[in-house]
């Protein structure tokens, strides 16, 4: 069993594949992937020699186990923001409280673990030294601060991002009325289509040729499993996100896009659909 609400941007179209493909041939791409996710174990069985060029265990391994916790602080603090989207809409505070919370707990480590009064001077010093900067840090991640208008993105290129709740009627609405259709299937737990979005819609030149063809943009989120785009994603033999489709007008069958995205290629998308 493979889990892999999010899978982009290798394992998607394998699995996308599999879904379309015969019980054997099936079996062969979910096998290679179980392959793929076993091979350093098989290879350091087959070649046990190979274990030598490994790091040697040492107390290092017990400062690595205790710094790599707070990677794990800041997935917790990320899963909280997906679940203030799930509970109480989009709140970026909460994200910078929390982010706010791991740089403290990480000062607090720093000092603990380096600052204290044993060990060679230049150790202390330079414990207590990272202790304060990462908690300075914290502080200044984690404090309330007033709500400040932000320059619209995209403002620079003439063009509004408005995104519109996406449904097959919203669809046919903008094609009757003539409009290019951006969709993107995301969903708020989902790293790959934040991504996306930060490469896409920060980019001025994109933004300035959706501006000049009038692009309407819809967004359906899966952040909470939206059985109607499950079934739009199935019909696309997709079982996962990020997903993305560009409409031209009067026309019926979209562009589909890669699930990693870069300026041009979306460039290059949109004038395909313009052109197909």
């Amino acid at each position: 069993l493979v889990a892999t609400p999010c899978s982009a941007p290798f394992l998607a179209p394998a699995l996308g594949a599999a879904l379309t493909l015969s019980a054997i041939e099936s079996l062969s791409v979910f096998t290679a992937i179980a392959v793929g996710l076993a091979l350093p174990y098989l290879l350091l069985s087959m070649f046990p020699q190979a274990i030598k060029v490994l790091p040697r265990p040492g107390a290092w391994m017990e400062t690595f186990k205790q710094f790599m916790a707070f990677p794990l602080y800041a997935t917790v603090g990320w899963l909280l923001w997906v679940l203030a989207g799930q509970t109480a809409g989009d709140d970026n505070a909460l994200l910078n409280i929390v982010f706010g919370f791991v740089l403290v707990a990480m000062a607090a480590w720093a000092y603990g673990r380096f600052g204290q009064s044993y060990g060679k001077p230049a150790r202390q010093f330079t414990g207590k030294v990272a202790a304060v900067l990462l908690f300075v840090a914290g502080l200044y991640v984690g404090w309330p601060k007033e709500a400040v208008a932000a320059p619209v993105a995209g403002a620079q290129a003439g063009y509004q991002v408005t995104w519109e709740k996406w449904s097959p009627d919203a669809i046919a609405a903008a094609q009757k009325a003539g409009k290019f259709i951006y969709v993107d299937f995301t969903a708020r737990w989902c790293a790959t289509c934040q991504t996306n979005k930060a490469t896409v819609f920060h980019s001025d030149e994109v933004l300035a040729e959706f501006a000049k063809k009038n692009v309407v943009l819809l967004r359906a989120d899966w952040t909470n499993k939206d059985p109607l785009i499950t079934a739009e994603l199935a019909r696309w033999n997709r079982s996962a996100v990020p997903f993305n489709l560009i409409y031209a007008p009067n026309k019926k069958d979209p562009v589909v896009l890669p699930e990693l995205l870069t300026p041009g290629k979306v460039l290059e998308s949109l004038n395909e659909a313009a052109k197909s």
